[in-house]
């Protein structure tokens, strides 16, 4: 068994739902941060979801406001499965920016 505390992922919210994270195969992850940056000088909205056993669920409120420059993080403990995902959208394309920090245990 291999412990990793790592950068799971990082980039940029689309503006309709994508991928952020995809648990490795034979690999349980536990996400512990997920940090949020709207770059743009408007406010935006956008969406977090966990999609398993393919079906994606909101972990954050729908539509969540993120003021023009400002930053959000949601610290709930996430575990995921193999397979298991972590998506994202937002109201505009490329000006959210997004972290997400966690363990993987393979």
């Amino acid at each position: 068994m291999t412990v990793m505390i790592k950068a799971l992922a990082d980039g940029q919210l689309s503006d309709s739902k994508a991928t952020l994270y995809t648990t490795p195969a034979s690999t349980n992850t536990i996400v512990r941060n997920i940090t949020l940056v709207n770059t743009d000088g408007s406010a935006r909205t956008l969406n977090i979801y966990v999609n398993r056993t393919g079906t994606s669920r909101r972990i954050a409120p729908k539509d969540l406001s993120l003021a023009a420059g400002a930053y959000t993080a949601y610290s709930d403990i996430i575990t995921l499965e193999a397979g298991d995902l972590v998506e994202g959208d937002a109201s505009v394309a490329a000006v959210v920016d997004y972290t997400i920090n966690g363990v993987e245990e393979s």
